[in-house]
């Protein structure tokens, strides 16, 4: 009597249970595909106050890349140059090297730390000179051990790391050849993909360009892993 009555609803109720199964997975997944990248930017700005002032900061503008001398010959600095004149073109801003009226560099930077077990740098990134170049996610473990010994750290091998990322752009105004405009991105977190990290923070940097409302702020990214 029980399983007549019992097994017209087991279909029903099997059904269902998959699809929940199926939805729930389906939500994890679309979750783990994301992550928030979290830049502290510090920014600093010299913009002529005077509404008349031929150097104000324009709506629009014209600007040529300005590079360091080391980064002459470095992929890693064409590379960065590409991205930011992506994300300057939609707040106005065009490459004109003829007629341009401000100069504008970038530089990025990446250093692995060792970490301790919550992620935290027990040594600052930038003393390890570790310097990571662009894309390449090299992690030294050879080193590890050495390391994890010059900072104090006793157990694991190798012990966790992290990697700190960092994204300047300085302006540059060519009538005064005065900063105008100079903003500081940085992050630590697990990431290697460098380059998905860096585009992130120079969107981050760049955030309420020309005159952000607050300089000092966190700016939340997200993007794929």
């Amino acid at each position: 009597m029980n399983r007549q009555i019992m097994g017209p609803l087991a279909c029903p109720i099997r059904w269902g249970g998959l699809f929940l199964m199926a939805l729930f997975s389906l939500l994890l997944s679309g979750c783990n595909s994301m992550r928030i990248i979290e830049s502290q930017v510090q920014t600093s700005t010299q913009w002529p106050t005077s509404a008349t002032a031929q150097t104000a900061v324009p709506a629009k503008a014209f600007f040529r890349l300005d590079r360091l001398p080391a980064d002459v010959n470095s992929l890693q600095a064409g590379w960065a140059e590409v991205e930011l004149e992506a994300a300057l073109a939609p707040l106005g801003w065009t490459r004109n090297d003829i007629e341009a009226q401000y100069t504008v560099w970038i530089g990025v930077r990446a250093a692995e730390f060792i970490a301790d077990p919550w992620g935290r740098p027990v040594r600052g990134p930038w003393v390890n000179r570790l310097n990571i170049s662009m894309g390449t996610g090299y992690r030294p473990h050879g080193l590890g051990w050495g390391l994890g010994m010059n900072t104090g750290m006793r157990a694991g091998f190798p012990p966790p790391s992290g990697y700190a990322q960092e994204v300047s752009i300085i302006i540059r105004d060519l009538r005064t050849s005065n900063v105008v405009y100079q903003t500081k991105a940085m992050h630590e977190g697990p990431w290697t993909d460098h380059q998905n990290i860096w585009r992130a923070m120079m969107g981050a940097a760049l955030q309420g360009f020309p005159n952000p409302a607050v300089l000092n702020r966190r700016v939340d990214t997200t993007i794929a892993r």
